[in-house]
């Protein structure tokens, strides 16, 4: 069976996937032309696909079948990509390309293309789906591998991977690896600028209320030397020194982190993750450093902690963060610090003073979304009767699509517009940019 797997895009800018619980976002700042040059800045810089594709594919072509892969141009007044000659088609959903999503399908379906509907979107509301797709998959496909071809109409529950480590490595040969990049770790020549997505964990143990990555899976831990398996797998089957781990919490054990980090260093690969800022410390910093990290996200969220802990978020103290920020920057690893605006007890002044603890930390990039009420996070409950008309309500994850108690939705995408703004435009903030781009270069 010749079966696509598909991504659906719909909009202008810079759209990931498998990010916020699998939820997906768009990158969207404001509608003035240093936020739109902004805009085009973060689609150079990356662009990947989701990491259940590549498993996907590994498990496909194992029994037997042709596996290609489709990413869906659906933007509007752009000519759309053609739908692939295919038997069956599997499709990532996500909440920021939904009803594009549901046309693709349909239109699949009339060609007689057996159509399954896969991701967090599906397993948190399949309905979005069941009229169109043969099937929606719930759970994590990888648990059925290519057994999901034969699921009966309806929905089906695949539940979760018992053993992240019996999974197969990615298989990216039928995919166009050339284009997938993350210029934070390499510079985007040739193979050194290709970059290729796995994971070393999934879920989060941690219980932020606002969090989509705590509704969407448990937590799980892939082994340490299975990791640096299918590092070495990737390197020496594709030839790419770009590594962008897509866990949600790369770094709970130390132990194990140390581990993935001693594995590593011999390899000569610069990599990404995604960590706890109170479970770095200098040293720990030095020997992922020396193993290839070279670009760090950490979630700051707001400078006001008490309300933070409201939200079952447990903040790391500020001061630890500033030494944090301070020892990774001096190290030459790329620190994106993210910050949530709009949260329901936020008001103009704890936003200001958050905007204020970026631009002191002086991250070398930071990440201002909206407080967006995903699938299962308590904003739903804070969001219900406050909903804004539906064609507001797109959840990129950067738009407003609630009216908050204080902040009208209109002075929130301002006051997002402003932060960016006044945050990327700062000679300090240009300088640290140039200096990192000069040390990319020559790693």
């Amino acid at each position: 069976m010749r079966v696509a797997l598909i991504t659906v895009f719909s909009h202008r800018t810079c759209t990931l996937k498998d990010v916020a619980g699998g939820f997906g976002t768009v990158f969207e700042v404001g509608t003035s032309w240093p936020a739109r040059l902004l805009e085009r800045a973060k689609g150079a810089i990356a662009q990947l696909p989701p990491v259940t594709f590549g498993i996907l594919a590994a498990q496909l072509k194992d029994a037997g079948h042709e596996v290609v892969y489709a990413p869906l141009d659906r933007i509007r007044d752009r000519a759309p990509t053609p739908l692939p000659e295919v038997d069956a088609a599997i499709v990532f959903t996500s909440l920021t390309d939904t009803d594009a999503e549901r046309q693709v399908i349909a239109d699949l379906a009339t060609r007689g293309v057996l159509t399954f509907a896969i991701g967090a979107t599906a397993t948190s509301e399949p309905a979005r789906y069941t009229d169109v797709a043969h099937a929606v998959i719930t759970g994590e496909p990888e648990a059925l591998g290519a057994a999901l071809l034969s699921s009966p109409a309806g929905v089906r529950h695949a539940g979760e991977v018992a053993d992240l480590d019996a999974l197969p490595f990615g298989d990216w040969s039928a995919f166009p690896i050339a284009s997938f990049r993350y210029a934070l770790l390499t510079p985007p020549v040739g193979k050194r600028g290709v970059t290729l997505p796995l994971s070393s964990a999934r879920g989060c143990p941690y219980g932020c209320g606002y969090c989509p990555w705590r509704v969407t899976a448990g937590f799980r831990e892939r082994s340490p030397e299975r990791v640096i398996e299918e590092v070495r797998h990737l390197k020496e089957r594709y030839g790419v020194r770009g590594l962008a781990f897509r866990d949600p919490l790369f770094n709970l054990r130390r132990d194990r982190t140390l581990a993935i980090a001693e594995g590593l260093r011999p390899l000569d690969v610069r990599w990404s993750a995604e960590m706890r800022a109170d479970r770095l410390d200098g040293e720990l910093l030095s020997s992922l450093h020396a193993a290839g990290l070279r670009s760090l996200e950490l979630g700051v969220e707001s400078a006001d902690a008490a309300m933070l802990s409201r939200q079952k978020r447990q903040p790391p103290s500020l001061d630890h963060l500033r030494q944090i920020v301070r020892q990774a920057e001096g190290m030459g690893i790329r620190v994106i610090c993210n910050y949530v605006l709009g949260l329901p007890e936020d008001d103009e002044a704890t936003i200001r003073a958050t905007v204020a603890l970026a631009e002191e930390l002086g991250s070398f990039a930071v990440q201002f979304t909206t407080a967006t009420p995903y699938p299962g996070t308590t904003l739903v409950e804070a969001a219900k009767g406050r909903e804004l008309p539906a064609g507001r309500r797109v959840l990129t994850g950067f738009r407003p699509t609630w009216r908050h108690p204080t902040i009208a939705p209109e002075r929130l995408e301002h006051l997002r517009e402003w932060a960016y703004l006044r945050y990327h435009y700062r000679p300090r903030h240009v300088a640290n940019v140039a200096r990192h781009a000069a040390r990319t270069l020559f790693d």
